[in-house]
This record gives C-alpha cells, sequence and structure tokens, in this order.
C-alpha cells in the first residue's frame, strides 16, 4: 500500500473520505470554503475541478484523520484513517 502526502485525491476519494468521517457534503464545503453545490457536482463527476479545488479539499479531510492511498500493486486507490497520533502512557 503506498501512501503519498503530496497527493492531489480524486472526486471518488474525496466522497469516501467524507463518507469515512461521517461528515455531510455540507458540513465539508463549509470547512473547505466552497459551495455545497459544487462539491455535489465534483463528488457526481458533472465538473472537471481544478487540481487547487481538490487539494483544498484534500487538506481538510487529512487535517480530520484520513489518508489518501495511490493505486499500487494491492489495488486502486483508495482512503482510510490515518494512525492514531494519541501519546501512548507511561
Amino acid at each position: 500500500m503506498r501512501i503519498l502526502a503530496a497527493m492531489i485525491p480524486s472526486p471518488a476519494q474525496i466522497r469516501a473520505a467524507r463518507s469515512l468521517l461521517g461528515l455531510s457534503r455540507a458540513e465539508l464545503a463549509d470547512r473547505a470554503a466552497m459551495n455545497a453545490k459544487t462539491l455535489q457536482r465534483l463528488e457526481d463527476g458533472q465538473v472537471s475541478p481544478r487540481a487547487a479545488t481538490l487539494e483544498a479539499l484534500g487538506r481538510v479531510l487529512e487535517a480530520e484523520g484520513v489518508l489518501f492511498l495511490a493505486p499500487g500493486a494491492e489495488g486502486g486507490e483508495g482512503v482510510r484513517r490515518a494512525p492514531s497520533r494519541s501519546k501512548a502512557p507511561d
């Protein structure tokens, strides 16, 4: 599994990450400072999003704890939760 820090997520990954986090389109759009209708059209493949838009959405979702997975030998692109950053008890 390849995890790329600077990867631009696809619209399908945006949708999957949003679902993984339990966010509505309105919530994600608000956090990314964009219109919810624009996010809907992006996720539904009705528009060709700019790289900057995908990067902005990716940053918001990564800040919420999502990792974007690049296609590799183990399978296609995907998303997963990032490992917890909590410190182990002493």
